[in-house]
């Protein structure tokens, strides 16, 4: 029996146009069912509740791509925060490469270069990467807040650092994908790190447990819930590690083919409410 889901937001529950109608209802459905909803996304938690808590949808959130555990109150239970030492190395790697990253912590967003030129190269990047023209990406924008948009420059790195914030993740973004390859090829260097892409356009550093699933196993753990009762939902590769360690994975159609080859379960995309007809699915059976 699934007890709880356990879904990706950004190319897995939310269509092309956010959260709709259909998931709001599939998703409300399930957790008066009594199964607990879990998001499980790289953003931060400004940028869930917007989302959700229009509707009065119940969730608990894996933050940061595994760096932030929060309860349904919205209360950081578990956290792995991306050390200090390491900042440095890796913004050197962006820099010598001239790729724009954005440092999420949990008391905001900074970069070391202008808020107008980060932002102006995340418009950029995300009109390639979405076929969205500008106007259509700032209206959806709109109502929920983007880091882009809300960056602090950072003046020196140095006393940055000394203020010992709680840096959840690195992300780094460019339209030049042998950039990022790059990239990665230097992160690889450094120990202690974790990197992946939830987008083929960009790499998002956190600390080498910050992890979806290695959270999530230590939640249900704490729950004392069973690995067979998450039904976990992805696309991208920051999913990754839920599919390696839940066995009832769901792969929407439009995951990349690396998440979809590790899938138990392959569903209908993103744009087709994928994600809600499967959690139909689940409740449907275990209620007859």
């Amino acid at each position: 029996m699934i007890k709880m889901i356990v879904s990706d937001m950004d190319g897995t529950l939310l269509g092309r146009n956010g959260i709709t109608d259909k998931t709001i209802q599939s998703v409300l459905n399930a957790t008066k069912a009594g199964l607990e909803f879990v998001v499980a996304t790289g953003r931060d938690l400004s940028g869930v509740k917007p989302i959700f808590e229009p509707h009065h949808i119940p969730f608990s959130a894996i933050l940061g791509n595994g760096a932030q555990y929060c309860d349904v109150n919205g209360e950081i239970i578990m956290s792995s925060y991306l050390k200090n030492q390491y900042v440095k190395p890796i913004l050197k790697i962006f820099d010598d490469l001239d790729i724009h990253y954005m440092i999420i912590t949990d008391n905001g967003f900074y970069s070391t270069k202008p808020q107008v030129e980060v932002a102006e190269a995340f418009i950029q990047r995300s009109m390639h990467q979405f076929k969205k023209t500008r106007e259509e990406l700032l209206t959806s924008w709109a109502n929920s807040p983007i880091p882009c948009m809300q960056l602090i420059q950072i003046d020196s790195l140095t006393s940055f650092l000394e203020q010992n914030h709680h840096i959840i993740k690195i992300e780094a973004f460019d339209i030049d994908l042998n950039k990022i390859a790059k990239a990665k090829q230097e992160l690889a260097h450094i120990k202690g790190i974790a990197f992946l892409s939830s987008y083929p356009d960009n790499v998002e550093v956190t600390d080498a447990n910050a992890q979806k699933g290695l959270i999530l196993k230590k939640v249900i753990e704490l729950k004392g819930i069973k690995k067979e009762e998450v039904a976990v939902f992805g696309d991208g590769l920051n999913d990754s590690t839920l599919f390696e360690l839940f066995t009832e994975s769901f792969a929407v159609d439009n995951a990349v083919p690396e998440i979809k080859a590790m899938a138990k379960y392959h569903i209908p995309s993103h744009k087709d409410d994928g994600v809600a007809l499967t959690i139909d699915q689940i409740i449907a059976k275990q209620q007859r």
